[in-house]
């Protein structure tokens, strides 16, 4: 069993870096899933090769994945593949986390129906967009809801510390304070 991180392009590096650290440390493999095998370039330059293509992803051995905030997810707005990908784990009881922009993926998969949540996207983006409930927005820096964990982009160090409790893994979270 495995996480899955998700990579497309201009995805958030910084809004991994802590999550990927807690899951190394505690002994949790993880796999890059890109939308294609091509050479994934994030915001701030960083250059990433997906392991799989999410046509290619194990489903039933994948137990948790996160899915890093876009600086422009345009690209990604009804890309039917990736909805499709996402619409498969909402059969599957697993975690999944989300932060900053990338709730919006998972509300245009469905997956956020219901479910309380917290997003860096402000009101105006989120009405915009129409995939949000309003009354489902909590206001906090990260949420967690069931299966589900969201947080704002800048507090990408809480996420991954909610992240990697929820998963059970052992790690020595005074690494990750100031």
């Amino acid at each position: 069993m495995y996480t899955g991180i998700m990579l497309y392009p201009r995805f958030s590096e910084y809004e991994l870096s802590v999550l990927l650290s807690i899951l190394k440390q505690g002994e949790k493999v993880s796999v890059l899933i890109g939308l294609d095998k091509q050479v994934v370039k994030g915001e701030a330059g960083l250059r990433c090769v997906p392991d799989v293509r999410i046509d290619e992803v194990d489903v039933r051995a994948l137990d948790s994945i996160a899915l890093p905030g876009v600086d422009d997810f345009r690209h990604l707005v009804e890309h039917q593949e990736l909805i499709a990908f996402l619409r498969k784990l909402q059969k599957k009881k697993m975690w999944i986390g989300a932060i900053s922009s990338a709730p919006y993926l998972l509300s245009m998969s469905g997956l956020l129906d219901g479910k309380k949540y917290t997003t860096g996207l402000t009101e105006e983006q989120r009405r915009f967009l129409g995939t949000f409930s309003k009354a489902n927005f909590i206001e906090e820096p990260v949420v967690v809801d069931d299966n589900l964990i969201t947080a704002k982009g800048s507090h990408f160090i809480e996420f991954a510390i909610e992240y990697g409790k929820a998963l059970g893994l052992e790690f020595d979270e005074s690494w990750y304070k100031h």
